[in-house]
């Protein structure tokens, strides 16, 4: 692939490079796509966009179907820069709405060359602004989004050329950054429904902040596991080339090959991040940025007293117990589930799962870049 999704066919590109050129929209041209369902986007927020940026270039989406409709049009009016207003869902949906269209359109110019030599110029896919208005926003840090607001204005005047690239992984053909099975997709359920049932107006606010994911621990997801059986019970495989971390030095110290069952048997997490944080600042994944297209896999079999125990350490990545949390660096892995189980990925529930494979994207997503540069002196 060119990009992260120029075209799935990466030898039909490279059999006719001067034919088929990429070309990528301009990056000073933003367009703002926001999930209307999320909090935060209110009425007064909106009208504060436009104004910005010019309603013309602002899109309100109410579903994944006028999700997937505008950042098709997005594309086609040669945006570069396309800002997410919402959470790690927002902008993780919008990114495989964008690829698949990508490929759909590279794969149709590839074939017009085929068949009348057309020179085709192909799709580049675009940088991407994460507005932090979701929940979690576990991405936020990674890029260093504050005040939505405050940050958009940052891009239109002054952050043109400023870009991060992050690493993704595919999650059966869906783009994301952290995925898992266990006690967080339980709990992510659990927080779900919490919000839905309750009507107290004290509170419903309350249940859109850490507020409310600790409030379905203690009121759901402890008692559930302390008696019924909540774990996963799973057999993972290294598909890929991989390392076991020591997470007392924090480095990868064992090579692991291809085909190596990595674990077996009931766990209580079961996930992987190609960035350390869940949301909230939840650090999930330390050991994510320690080495170059690998992801953080983490295996925990933590009971939930211990879990519950030991929060405050597990919230901030520091909790080391190699006994219960097992820490790899994989490429590529299967993991392979006794029976159907709750799976997550961005902050969203994705339904049962029986099996999964997770590995590294081929290309990493350029993301705008906030945080204020460093003064040298």
């Amino acid at each position: 692939m060119l990009e992260i999704a120029a075209t799935q066919d990466q030898k039909q590109i490279t059999a006719y490079p001067e034919a088929l050129k990429v070309v990528h929209g301009d990056e000073t041209k933003v367009a703002v796509l926001l999930n209307r369902n999320a909090r935060l986007v209110t009425d007064k927020l909106v009208r504060k966009i436009e104004r910005l940026v010019g309603r013309d270039h602002v899109y309100y989406s109410r579903s994944l179907e006028e999700a997937e409709a505008f950042t098709r049009e997005i594309i086609q009016k040669n945006y570069g820069t396309i800002a997410c207003g919402g959470g790690d869902g927002t902008l993780t949906g919008t990114v495989n709405f964008v690829q698949r269209y990508i490929n759909e359109a590279n794969r149709w110019r590839v074939e017009r060359y085929e068949r009348f030599g057309e020179r085709q110029d192909l799709i580049g896919m675009p940088r991407f602004a994460f507005l932090r208005l979701g929940t979690g926003n576990g991405i936020g840090p990674v890029v260093g989004a504050q005040s939505p607001l405050q940050d958009l204005r940052k891009l239109i005047e002054y952050l043109p050329g400023r870009n991060h690239t992050v690493p993704m992984m595919d999650a059966d053909g869906e783009q994301c950054f952290v995925a898992g099975f266990g006690y967080d997709s339980v709990l992510l359920n659990d927080y779900n429904q919490l919000k839905k049932t309750t009507n107290n107006p004290i509170l419903k606010p309350m249940m859109h902040s850490v507020f409310g994911y600790l409030a379905a621990t203690v009121a759901k997801t402890v008692p559930r596991a302390l008696f019924s059986d909540a774990r996963v019970e799973a057999r993972v495989v290294s598909v890929g080339k991989g390392y076991f971390v020591d997470s007392r030095r924090g480095d990868a110290v064992i090579e692991i090959e291809p085909g190596t069952t990595l674990f077996e048997g009931p766990a209580s997490f079961i996930g992987a991040g190609t960035q350390p944080y869940f949301g909230y600042r939840f650090r999930a994944f330390p050991f994510s940025n320690i080495m170059p297209n690998m992801m953080n896999l983490r295996i925990a079999t933590l009971g939930p007293l211990s879990t519950l125990f030991n929060l405050p350490k597990i919230w901030r990545g520091e909790f080391r117990n190699h006994k219960r949390i097992q820490d790899f660096l994989v490429e590529d892995v299967r993991i392979e589930l006794k029976n159907p189980y709750p799976f997550q990925h961005s902050g969203d529930a994705q339904g049962m799962k029986k099996e999964m494979r997770l590995s590294m994207a081929q290309s990493p997503l350029k993301l705008v870049d906030f945080h204020t540069p460093r003064m040298i002196s």
